[in-house]
């Protein structure tokens, strides 16, 4: 039996739709962009370009440095 694939629904980009720029301030939009583990989401489940995608990843990374988001959940 061959192992089965997991498939994404196609999202579209918030970043694209609605003008904004991933900034580390922004922390409500950036907790939904980081999963319950802390790891940032890859951009085929939160739908992201991949130029949006790069920014995202730095303003997670400033978040987390600045202690405005943890780097780990406890559990």
């Amino acid at each position: 039996m061959a192992p089965r694939k997991i498939v994404y629904k196609k999202r579209n980009c918030q970043f694209t739709e609605e003008g904004v720029i991933p900034d580390y301030k922004d922390i409500s939009r950036l907790k939904k962009l980081v999963s319950d583990r802390g790891k940032i989401l890859p951009k085929a489940r939160t739908g992201t370009t991949s130029r949006f995608q790069r920014q995202v990843s730095i303003a997670v990374k400033r978040a987390r440095h600045l202690a405005l988001i943890p780097f780990v959940t406890k559990g």
